[in-house]
């Protein structure tokens, strides 16, 4: 070996692998036909995504509670509507532009929640389309993890209000599908999807309920975050 070299980590050959992107990889393994690795490096490329998308649901988590410890739940309350505005409304935006149709959007939503790696349990009848993640990748999985627990856990809101669906003891990653919720009855006047929390947040699985007409969404939806459903369209 050159002694020029003897001190070098990777060579050549190794350095630009690495500057590759995985799914180009993957891409170039399935052009060669070499399936084999092309299946362990779509394996790779779930790990690395798992983990960044767990990093940030940390970080988030742990902004969420130290917003809450310091200033209360009013301030968090009114950060937590503020911050989801700046995702949820462009994610709505670009929806809409794509189509007209609920169900296209329906559609867009739920390719969303693939970010989370996790399988999904989608239903649907006459009036809604009803989506669960087997479990939750980002809330579910904290209480499963036991993140709210231990030494530094993350906040869990002990009075029940708004943001937390009215709900005691409710973990702060989660309160933010109320804002969610508001954001769209600021914007639309009606919610594009509501949710019900599972009975227990970790061990059960929370649904996402997407309504095809307005005139089907329950009115306590709207009462839970403090709207009035129009009166036009309330359930007789």
């Amino acid at each position: 070996m050159d002694k020029k070299n003897e001190n070098l980590f990777f060579n050549p050959e190794e350095i630009s692998e690495m500057e590759k992107r995985t799914v180009d990889r993957i891409i170039e393994a399935i052009e060669a036909k070499d399936f084999d690795k092309a299946k362990k490096l779509t394996h790779r490329m779930y790990n690395e995504f798992l983990s960044m998308h767990d990093l940030y649901r940390n970080w988030v988590t742990s902004l969420l509670t130290e917003i809450g410890n310091r200033y209360g739940d009013q301030d968090l309350d009114a950060i937590m509507n503020e911050s989801c505005k700046s995702w949820w409304r462009p994610i709505r935006l670009k929806m809409k532009q794509a189509s007209s149709e609920l169900k296209t959007q329906v559609k867009m939503f739920i390719s969303g929640l693939h970010g989370h790696l996790q399988p999904l349990e989608i239903s649907e009848d006459i009036e809604k389309v009803t989506i669960k993640l087997k479990p939750c990748g980002s809330g579910g999985r904290l209480v499963q993890e036991g993140r709210y627990k231990g030494k530094n856990p993350f906040l869990t809101i002990k009075k029940g209000q708004k943001i937390t669906y009215n709900r005691t003891n409710f973990p702060v990653y989660c309160a933010h599908e109320a804002a969610m919720e508001n954001v769209d009855f600021e914007d639309e006047g009606r919610p594009f999807v509501v949710v019900e929390p599972a009975d227990k947040i970790g061990k059960d699985y929370c649904s996402f309920i997407c309504y095809k007409k307005e005139a089907s969404v329950p009115k306590k939806y709207y009462e839970r975050l403090g709207y009035k459903k129009p009166m036009r369209d309330t359930e007789r």
